[in-house]
């Protein structure tokens, strides 16, 4: 099998398509920093890195060796709220009958009462 076809075998098998993978690399040549561990291994991930991925203070990452270094890809990414807000907004409030509700916490409280439990 030529190299030209191999090449372009792993391509289409890529989950990226050239677009993103070339925003990777120019995204990964822009931020290096060098990070120092504390104990029991443990980093800091600087601000402007968190923030140029979207994550954060609080976020998981998965841990991946690959070619002998350490790939930590984001789980989730920051969501944007305004999307949600709106979706809020166009939601029809829903009237709540009370008595309804305490209507059948009576009915469920007699028949659990009624079972030999």
């Amino acid at each position: 099998m030529s190299s030209q076809v191999t090449s372009r075998k792993r391509v289409s098998e890529s989950y990226l398509t050239h677009t993103e993978n070339q925003y990777i690399l120019n995204f990964s040549m822009e931020m290096v920093r060098f990070v120092k561990s504390f104990s029991k291994g443990q980093i800091t991930i600087p601000k402007e890195l968190r923030e140029a991925l979207g994550i954060l203070d609080e976020f998981w990452l998965r841990l991946s060796v690959q070619d002998g270094k350490i790939i930590a890809e984001p789980v989730e990414k920051k969501k944007d709220k305004s999307a949600y807000k709106a979706m809020l907004l166009q939601m029809k409030p829903i009237k709540i009958d009370v008595e309804e509700i305490k209507r059948n916490r009576v009915e469920i409280d007699k028949r659990v009462a009624s079972r030999d439990l």
